[in-house]
C-alpha cells in the first residue's frame, strides 16, 4: 500500500472511533451517503444499459428509464457531496497552500470551509422552499412516467443539508487540530 492509501485508512479509523459522539456518527451517516451514491451511479448504468437493449434490440422502449435514472443521477450526486468533502476528494489548487505555513494553511482551509458551509445552507433552505411549493401544488414532471416533482428537489435540501453538517464538522476538526490528510492520486 502506498503512503496515501495508508493515511486514508488511518482517517476513517480516527473517524470511526473518535471521542466526540457528533464525529462517529457523522462519519456513519456519511459513509453509508457515500456508498449509497455509489450503488445508485451503478444502478444508473444498469438502466441505461437496460434502456439501450430494449430500444435497439428489441425495439421495446421504456417510459419510466430516463426518469429513473435522472432521478438516482440527481440523489447520488447530491448524497455523495457530503461524502467527498469528508474525503478532501473535492477539486483543489493546492500550490498557494503548499507555500504557507502550517497556520495560514488552516485559515484557508477555515475560510474555504465556511464558505461552502454557507453556500450549502443558502441551497438548502431554497432547496426545502422549492420542495415545499411542489408539495403544496402537486406538481409532477412533464414526462410520459409523470413523477412527482417532490421525488427529485428533495434532494436538494437533504444533499446540501448534509455537505452543510460536513463542512461545519470539518471546520471544527480543522479548528481542533485533527485535519485530515488531503487524498491524492498514487502513481
Amino acid at each position: 500500500m502506498s503512503n496515501i492509501e495508508l493515511e486514508d485508512i488511518d482517517d476513517a479509523a480516527n473517524r470511526a472511533h473518535h471521542p466526540s459522539l457528533w464525529v462517529r456518527v457523522n462519519y456513519q451517516i456519511v459513509t453509508f451517503c457515500g456508498r449509497l451514491s455509489a450503488f445508485l451511479f451503478v444502478l444508473i448504468a444498469a438502466l441505461i444499459t437496460y434502456e439501450v437493449i430494449a430500444r435497439y434490440i428489441f425495439l421495446a422502449p421504456t417510459i419510466w428509464s430516463a426518469d429513473i435514472s435522472l432521478l438516482c443521477q440527481i440523489w447520488a450526486t447530491c448524497l455523495g457531496a457530503s461524502w467527498v468533502l469528508q474525503h478532501k476528494a473535492l477539486i483543489r489548487i493546492d500550490i498557494l497552500n503548499a507555500r504557507l505555513g502550517p497556520r495560514l494553511s488552516r485559515i484557508t482551509e477555515c475560510i474555504s470551509l465556511l464558505s461552502i458551509a454557507l453556500f450549502a445552507a443558502v441551497c438548502s433552505y431554497y432547496g426545502y422552499l422549492l420542495l415545499h411549493e411542489s408539495i403544496v401544488q402537486g406538481s409532477a414532471s412533464a414526462s410520459m412516467l409523470g413523477l412527482p416533482s417532490w421525488t427529485t428537489e428533495a434532494a436538494i435540501p437533504c444533499g446540501f443539508g448534509l455537505l452543510t453538517i460536513q463542512a461545519v464538522t470539518e471546520f471544527f476538526l480543522v479548528l481542533s487540530g485533527e485535519q485530515q490528510h488531503k487524498e491524492g492520486v498514487s502513481a
